[in-house]
């Protein structure tokens, strides 16, 4: 009886090799994501929360540029606190909207040529959803009743949300000083928008959310209660 030979290895195609090094490509990308969905970000969104709890209005915190004195690309005039993105959810708020120096580096930047905190018109802001911290990765939980404080040299201003409206990047209305899209917004309102990229991580949509100013505290007056966890700077 003979024994037949072992069979060599069947030769792989080309196609094969090509599908195991996108399928590799694929497990690296989406290692990438998860990194900075659940590490990266909740790191360097840490790191921003510490630096903008430094700024205040007293002699021994760092002190914020007066708003209209902000006139240079990153030149920080305000911090905004956010209670429904987390209980000590704080970020300075720099001029421009570049992603370096501002979006990548303090967190949320203003629109130039938008209306000031407190000012008739729109306080029109964004930042990033996913990485660099994704300081704007939850404001779709944003909802009726919840409110922004922006602070400035001045004092606290609070904005209560109005609407959430997903739009194409080319809708630049929604930063207009009375945005057509809000349901009954109105000329001599003070607005403010939160804007950022939608879906997270992507750039096909913007998400928007508009709010409106509700009160006004001076800095005589003390903080708000919402975040006196701030301290009394």
């Amino acid at each position: 009886m003979k024994l037949r030979p072992a069979r060599k290895g069947a030769k792989r195609s080309p196609l094969f090799w090509l599908a195991s090094v996108m399928m590799a490509a694929g497990l690296v990308f989406l290692g990438f994501g998860a990194w900075n969905y659940f590490f990266a970000d909740t790191v360097d969104g840490a790191a921003k929360t510490n630096v903008a709890k430094e700024y205040g209005v007293t002699k021994t915190a760092k002190q914020f540029l007066e708003p209209k004195a902000a006139t240079h690309l990153a030149d920080v005039f305000a911090r905004v606190v956010i209670p429904r993105l987390g209980g000590d959810w704080v970020r300075l708020v720099g001029e421009g909207t570049r992603w370096h120096p501002v979006l990548n580096d303090i967190g949320v930047g203003h629109y130039m040529g938008t209306a000031r905190p407190g000012e008739v018109g729109n306080f029109a802001t964004a930042a990033h959803r996913g990485g660099y911290g994704g300081s704007y990765k939850n404001i779709h939980r944003l909802v009726k009743g919840d409110l922004v404080y922006v602070q400035t040299n001045a004092g606290w201003y609070s904005y209560e949300y109005r609407q959430t409206k997903i739009v194409k990047p080319t809708d630049t209305n929604v930063i207009a000083a009375v945005p057509k899209e809000l349901v009954g917004s109105h000329k001599g309102g003070r607005y403010m928008t939160l804007t950022s990229c939608d879906p997270i991580y992507v750039n096909t949509n913007r998400i928007i959310v508009w709010l409106e100013m509700k009160d006004f505290v001076p800095v005589s007056a003390g903080v708000p209660a919402a975040v006196k966890w701030l301290g009394t700077k």
